[in-house]
């Protein structure tokens, strides 16, 4: 009697953390076996927005800077935030060229 109950409970548990990582895997747009190619390209081109829209954004904070002197560590975090976008293209990169290296062994 315990141990089914202590199986459902991590079997449960461990279905709530795959929900989880999923919904993490889709929010970063990192959940490839829903994707398509077209897919991967769509949210490359989003994330190569956001990246330029943080970029932008350093600017100003840069010049900022030069006005009051006070937005140094937002600007670190802005282009550090730029950076976790370009990982997550590479990333997407790295998903077609292993699709397209799959489809080569077919042959």
């Amino acid at each position: 009697m315990f141990g089914k109950n202590t199986e459902t409970k991590i079997a449960e548990k461990q279905a709530k953390q795959e929900t989880k990582d999923k919904a993490a895997m889709e929010r970063f747009g990192l959940n490839f076996d829903n994707y398509t190619s077209e897919d991967i390209k769509q949210r490359n081109i989003a994330s190569s927005k956001e990246i330029a829209t943080s970029l932008a954004g350093s600017k100003l904070y840069s010049f900022g800077s030069l006005l009051s002197g006070n937005s140094n560590e937002t600007f670190a975090l802005e282009l550090a935030r730029a950076q976790v976008e370009q990982n997550f293209i590479l990333m997407r990169q790295n998903e077609e060229i292993l699709r397209l290296l799959k489809q080569i062994a077919e042959k």
